[in-house]
């Protein structure tokens, strides 16, 4: 008789333990699509903003040459000035940038990949022993109701 139930709690342990496997490994699947979507969506955004970026101040970088162009008098000082000025901008990017975009882009995506939202691997094995754990003990309380009786 006791061989039994502990054969029928060993039986028990074990399907946890592949339930909670198949949970698991689940669970980071679907974590790795919504990071993956997330990702890709980001990237989406980038280039289509990014390009939309770049039209608009091709044009305006354009007619503040040729407006530069004109109050000057000579065409190419007006492109001249706005090359500089974008020369003078990549430098800054160079020596001071470099950092900011790195924290940017780390914290960003740090957000993308990690929601406050997902829980824990850690917390949600320890919600699983604890439902097992009140399981074993509901079955032991019934277990002496019945040898009571």
């Amino acid at each position: 008789m006791a061989f039994s139930s502990l054969k029928e709690s060993l039986n028990r342990v074990v399907d946890r333990v592949e339930e909670f496997s198949i949970s698991t490994a689940e669970y980071y699947k679907l974590r790795l699509f919504k990071s993956t979507m997330k990702g890709a969506i980001s990237l989406v955004n980038l280039l289509v903003y990014g390009s939309l970026s770049l039209f608009v101040m091709l044009f305006i970088s354009i007619g503040a040459a040729f407006w530069l162009g004109t109050f000057f008098e000579h065409q190419y000082v007006g492109f001249l000035l706005i090359g500089a000025f974008y020369g003078i901008i990549l430098i800054f990017m160079f020596i001071y940038g470099r950092k900011i975009i790195e924290r940017n882009l780390l914290h960003k995506f740090s957000g993308l990949l990690y929601d406050e939202e997902d829980l824990d691997p850690k917390i949600a094995a320890e919600n699983e022993l604890n439902e097992y754990q009140e399981t074993l003990q509901e079955n032991k309380i019934k277990k002496e109701n019945i040898s009571n009786s």
